[in-house]
């Protein structure tokens, strides 16, 4: 058995991710003098493995979550004996040794020398040079080195990305034994570039089958993008060195070029570029100068398209950082609503979270506004949940119920959801009445829950969905009728009114005794004898 070749590509790229160079290499050399005495992949799409070291070791990896790998070895972390083990692994199903010196030189971000023998004289020189960047490096040459290296990449991703997901680990390999910081910033322009390429491999795609690209493309490099806003939240701006900010500056200035392009992108530049920007604004400074930066930008005329929207709503998400809620609603009223609610909702959750209560209310007036413009089950869900979330910490405001009862039918669910678990058991059957959705169309578990906790806000529920069923004046409906009459039964006899059963059956019964079918279920139901 062999590992799925996109799960292996990232395998490759958590162990490398996780795992020292110094480590690598040790476990390179416990390859090459054969301690690997087995290497498999079982079942789960699980690597095993028995290295020989000072005693005998049995390594088990999770190539889906690297995480759960374990090594009976008494080192604390990921240790050797999984490299090698790893290494056996692409020896014994990639094609022999050649195919583990791959992965290995991978990992490290290396050349092979039967590679580098394979160059003219002036790539191998243009190599050499290149290998001398070092952590002294800028973010403007490592990119231009990348796009030098790797900038045909693309080309092989008509189909998919798997052709650059060893150059990413290649090049996060190049900086794997750097200082921490400047690591976090060689590997966010590493993503960027491959993100890049891939954006470059789009755009060959005909239109026709451009779709279904865009969702195997967007499904590979979600842990790429996943692992750049993890990078862009571990910044430590308040003790980052001049170089450190160049980086940063250099990276941001081109996710912000990239956002400002009108064409049709792949991912969205806005957000990454916005996620290093929410970072980077505890510093005063740096966040004046960047704010100062869009302003400039948005008055400037400009030739050709422009993505203002972006604009509008990266001036506005700088503002909110500075608490500035009013001039960050003035910017998001300006761009386009579909593009920036999903920076605004968690402006708002935060403003929930800290208590600023008058602020939450105006950003909530500002969405409701244009969420009651866009009815859909898109705009709805997340405004409902925050609706929800503010009516449970400040039940005394009749504004959160109003915003959810004004945007019915579209909240129900929502609604219904939120008064069942604030037990507000009347409301819950009111929505239920108001709507006319039957007993028998609710969830069996919430009207168990409603049965036992208030069974007599569902009389008339009941009541309305018996009728309904006669209406029908069909054979099943009046079987259903006669199924909900016995429900009925048991709710008036645990709310003690069995009086008022017996009144309500025998006027029922009269009502409708002409109609012979019915009074037939009625008998095989045993609701008359």
């Amino acid at each position: 058995m062999r590992l799925d070749e996109k799960l292996h590509a990232a395998f490759e790229q958590q162990l490398g991710n996780h795992v020292s160079g110094t480590i690598i290499k040790r476990g390179w050399s416990y390859y090459k003098d054969g301690h690997v005495q087995n290497a498999q992949e079982t079942v789960h799409d699980t690597l095993t493995g028995i290295v020989r070291g000072t005693d005998l070791y049995a390594v088990v990896m999770d190539a889906e979550h690297f995480g759960y790998s374990t090594c009976t070895c008494p080192f604390d972390g990921y240790c050797k004996h999984m490299v090698a083990v790893y290494f056996q692994y692409c020896a014994d199903a990639l094609g022999g040794e050649p195919a583990a010196e791959q992965s290995y030189f991978r990992l490290l971000g290396l050349v092979p020398a039967s590679t580098l023998a394979k160059r003219g004289n002036s790539e191998e020189s243009r190599g050499e040079e290149i290998s001398d960047l070092g952590e002294e490096g800028s973010a403007l040459e490592w990119l231009t080195w990348m796009e030098g290296e790797y900038g045909e990449t693309w080309r092989k991703c008509r189909h998919s990305l798997h052709a650059l997901q060893p150059v990413l680990s290649g090049l996060k390999g190049l900086s794997k034994d750097w200082d921490t910081k400047r690591r976090r910033l060689h590997w966010s322009a590493a993503i960027m570039f491959v993100l890049e390429q891939a954006e470059r491999a789009i755009n060959t795609v005909d239109s026709f089958s451009r779709y279904y690209h865009e969702m195997s493309f967007l499904r590979m490099a979600e842990p790429w993008i996943e692992h750049l806003h993890t990078l862009a939240g571990e910044l430590e701006p308040a003790s980052m060195s001049d170089a450190e900010r160049a980086w940063c500056d250099e990276l941001i200035g081109r996710m912000k070029a990239r956002a400002l392009l009108m064409e049709r992108q792949l991912f969205e530049w806005g957000y990454i570029y916005l996620s290093f920007c929410e970072k980077l604004s505890a510093d005063p400074i740096w966040h004046k100068r960047e704010l100062d930066s869009l302003l400039s930008e948005l008055g400037m005329p400009h030739a050709g398209e422009r993505n203002d929207s972006f604009l509008h709503a990266a001036i506005g998400m700088l503002y909110f950082l500075r608490n500035e809620d009013e001039k960050s609603l003035h910017y998001f009223a300006q761009g386009a609503f579909e593009r920036i609610q999903k920076l605004i909702y968690p402006c708002v959750a935060q403003r929930m979270e800290e208590g600023s209560w008058e602020s939450a209310e105006s950003w909530m007036a500002f969405l409701y506004e244009r969420v009651y413009q866009n009815r859909n089950a898109r705009n709805i869900g997340p405004f409902m949940a925050l609706c929800r979330r503010a009516d449970t910490d400040r039940p005394e405001l009749p504004l959160w119920n109003d915003y959810m009862t004004e945007l019915l039918p579209y909240s129900y669910t929502e609604l219904s959801e939120h008064w069942l678990n604030l037990q507000r058991y009347e409301d819950w059957a009111d929505l239920q009445m108001f709507l006319g959705v039957k007993a028998e169309e609710i969830d069996a578990a919430a009207m168990r829950e409603v049965a036992k906790a208030a069974p007599q806000v569902l009389l008339p529920l009941y009541h309305q969905s018996v009728d309904s069923a006669i209406a029908s004046r069909n054979r099943q409906g009046y079987r259903l009728a006669v199924k909900q009459l016995k429900k009925l039964e048991k709710l008036y006899k645990s709310t003690k009114e069995s009086a008022k059963w017996d009144g309500y059956l025998a006027e029922l019964v009269s009502k409708n005794q002409r109609l012979r079918a019915l009074q037939e279920e009625l008998w095989k139901g045993k609701i008359i004898t």
